[in-house]
């Protein structure tokens, strides 16, 4: 993953957060390298910043929040005039704790909301698409995210003729998904409040409630009271990803608890999610995280 992101190295000018721009027409790409351990170093976003984790591990103090860990393929976005303070654990100097950010004026956010709401609109009873200038957002990325990551830093860092419509392009499609782990977070948040008047807060609290049986998309439009295929297209409107993806991520999310936190063995959390094989289990796992479950749990518990 990100291949040439972690073979990027610019000879630093200083050992905490050494920051290497790119500028676009109205977008700028940063790479920070921190090489030591450091605590509580300041990072202040003016406008709405996306940043994204490549190697290493951060820990993010926000606010009253309870700190918490950054790590490879998550996404963190900050909203304008927010200042967060980042502790470097694992830094070396042969071994940088890499990031990168995209600063986006908030008009060019506005603009992708109003498209939004015209092109993929949320259910009636979800509202409206709209960018909240006050929350930070945390999450795992998915692939099509890495993937543009990596677009974005080539197109940032190379020569391209169309490069000023390529970068307006591909930071178009991260507001869109920025925005759409937003409502999923926020909603997320507060489904359990939403549940008598959201089908798709309905079908998000089944879901919660039964990760250890099969699910169907058939099951979850019952319960939303739609459509199948009003269901799925509101669904991925909202989300960005399918109901079953939706689904696959929570397993492996409530999995990554159980072996971490509960230090469960491979075979119990398989049985504990309901899985009907332990190889499919290991496969979606391997799929998500880039480890198998015995790995992450090596790595991840004390």
């Amino acid at each position: 993953m990100n291949s040439s992101l972690h073979s990027h190295h610019a000879i630093p000018q200083k050992l905490v957060e050494n920051r290497t721009s790119y500028g676009g027409k109205d977008a700028v790409f940063s790479i920070y390298d921190t090489y030591e351990e450091a605590n509580r170093v300041e990072l202040h976003a003016t406008s709405p910043m996306y940043c994204g984790m490549i190697s290493g591990k951060k820990i993010i103090h926000s606010g009253d929040e309870t700190p918490f860990d950054f790590i490879p393929s998550e996404s963190l976005v900050l909203p304008p005039d927010q200042t967060i303070y980042i502790d470097f654990p694992d830094a070396k100097m042969n071994q940088p704790t890499k990031c990168i950010t995209v600063e986006l004026p908030l008009n060019r956010v506005n603009s992708v909301v109003a498209r939004m709401n015209d092109l993929i609109p949320k259910s009636k009873t979800s509202g409206e698409w709209e960018y909240d200038s006050t929350q930070s957002v945390h999450f795992k990325n998915t692939g099509s995210v890495d993937l543009l990551i990596e677009k974005l830093f080539h197109l940032f860092t190379e020569d391209h003729s169309q490069k000023d419509l390529l970068v307006e392009l591909n930071t178009s499609e991260l507001i869109v998904h920025m925005l759409q782990t937003e409502s999923r977070s926020l909603l997320l948040k507060n489904y359990r409040n939403h549940v008598t008047r959201n089908g798709i807060a309905a079908a998000i609290e089944y879901i919660h409630k039964h990760l250890d049986r099969s699910i169907s998309v058939q099951k979850l439009s019952s319960v939303a009271c739609m459509s199948k295929a009003s269901f799925y297209r509101y669904f991925k409107n909202e989300f960005g990803i399918s109901p079953i993806e939706y689904i696959n991520n929570e397993r492996v999310k409530r999995a990554s608890y159980l072996l971490r936190k509960k230090k469960m063995n491979v075979t119990d959390v398989s049985y504990e999610l309901g899985f009907s094989s332990l190889s499919h289990f290991i496969k979606l796992f391997k799929d998500q995280t880039g480890l198998t479950p015995k790995q992450y749990q090596l790595r991840t518990v004390n």
